[in-house]
């Protein structure tokens, strides 16, 4: 039966509110500061000159900026892995059904409910040097927020630990979906745990692996929240992030020529490192 023209349309008609939201909070403000990242601007972002590539140059040859990326890079490949690896581990042991299954299961996924400015409260207080419950438990006297070498590895650990909740949830949903006769005749047929996992559980999940892998990556190339309200980017930059240098350049800094720049190359790096994730997906195993 020939389909109306209103059946042919009527699916991009659903996606059609959502689209117009991207063109006007996303790609238009995109395309206005790529177009204003040419040009010199004052504090109040009225267009004084044409500046040409002069505003990429003082980015590119700031040191600041160029700390902040390598710091970006360091936050994902080593956030990103971790809170993945680690959902994945407590799926797997959350599996299967119990009587006090809901009890671990929240207790896993709270992370995930909690708002940054909260967890940024109570792991302040962990890192206290003076009273904190880290030093007491370790036995240690480091001034996590505040000594160059620990300082970005504390604000790593909190996103591992934000990130787990999300990632518990979602493998969980994908492991609890593979079918139980598929995994108890493999144990049948004398699999170990191992193997199980490894060569039916894991293959089967990277479908899911494959999205968190790609939602993380964007996120922790945009990632902002712990830096500014714990370290505003210090002690001696060892905590900026390419979000962070924007936000001191644009915000504290009012040097709006710096910012637009920063941000069109954020985009690129951050572009170029998901186009690379995407070449995952020829190991992703779509049932």
């Amino acid at each position: 039966m020939k389909k109306t023209l209103f059946e042919k349309i009527e699916p991009y008609l659903y996606l059609l509110p959502a689209f117009v939201l991207l063109v006007l909070f996303v790609y238009l403000p995109f395309v206005n500061n790529t177009y204003l990242s040419f040009n010199r601007v004052n504090q109040f972002r009225e267009i004084r000159a044409f500046a040409g590539l002069s505003n990429y140059s003082k980015v590119l040859t700031d040191p600041v900026f160029w700390q902040s990326v390598g710091n970006t890079f360091v936050y994902v490949l080593v956030t990103v892995p971790l809170s993945i690896i680690i959902g994945f581990i407590l799926a797997s042991l959350a599996r299967k059904k119990r009587r006090l299954s809901v009890a671990y299961e929240v207790l896993f996924a709270l992370s995930m409910a909690t708002s940054d400015a909260v967890i940024a409260m109570i792991f302040q207080l962990m890192y206290n040097p003076s009273f904190g419950s880290l030093n007491r438990l370790l036995h240690l006297n480091i001034d996590w927020l505040h000594d160059p070498r620990y300082a970005l590895l504390s604000l790593m650990l909190i996103q591992i630990w934000h990130n787990v909740g999300y990632n518990f949830l979602f493998m969980l949903v994908a492991q609890r979906a593979i079918p139980t006769a598929l995994l108890e005749g493999a144990r049948l047929d004398g699999a170990s745990e191992i193997k199980l996992q490894t060569r039916i559980i894991l293959p089967m999940v990277t479908p899911m692996l494959f999205f968190l892998l790609i939602k993380d990556i964007a996120y922790g190339m945009t990632v902002a929240n712990y830096t500014l309200i714990l370290t505003d980017g210090g002690p001696n930059n060892m905590t900026q992030t390419i979000i962070t240098y924007i936000y001191s350049k644009a915000i504290a800094g009012t040097n709006y020529n710096y910012a637009f720049a920063a941000t069109v190359l954020g985009f690129l790096i951050s572009g170029v490192m998901i186009a690379l994730s995407m070449r995952l997906e020829r190991k992703v195993h779509y049932n």
